[in-house]
């Protein structure tokens, strides 16, 4: 499996909303579903990294895109500059059940909250935002140890 383009990954929770969603809110999704395929999948699933901004975890490519082009095609998800054919991928189906998974249990959140969520102590954009600076990059392997962890403690907490 390969890693995705982080825009048709955002298109995939547009399509599970029917609607645009805020900018703060898509980035956290697309961040949390990388880091679950990265703990249950053991890959990204975005090409791209993820940067430590105020707001949380952000994914440069995509805040550019909006920012310059919005969500600018018919069916209000992001296309290439001119183009009403929306980015798009191929999921197999253990990374569409992931982003399912994702947006059945973070989707009800406010962009805020999923913000709140990942700048807890310990997470990966709050160990590189006060270790490395504002901006820096989140490395995969701080993502896929969180998530492991966060896999972990789901199951003390259910036995």
């Amino acid at each position: 499996m390969a890693s995705h383009n982080a825009l048709a990954i955002a298109n995939e929770f547009l399509d599970r909303n029917g609607a645009a969603l805020p900018q703060m809110k898509l980035q956290k999704l697309v961040y949390i579903a990388n880091g679950w395929n990265l703990a249950i999948n053991r890959e990204p699933l975005i090409a791209g990294r993820f940067e430590a901004w105020d707001g949380g975890p952000v994914v440069r490519k995509i805040w550019n895109h909006i920012r310059d082009f919005g969500f600018n095609c018919d069916n209000r998800k992001l296309a290439p500059k001119g183009k009403s054919e929306p980015f798009s991928v191929q999921l197999d189906q253990k990374e569409a059940d992931v982003i399912d998974h994702v947006w059945s249990r973070y989707g009800q959140y406010t962009g805020l909250e999923l913000s709140e969520m990942t700048h807890q102590p310990g997470t990966p954009w709050s160990n590189a935002y006060y270790g490395s600076g504002r901006n820096s990059i989140l490395p995969q392997t701080d993502i896929h140890q969180h998530f492991v962890e966060l896999a972990l403690a789901g199951r003390t907490e259910a036995a």
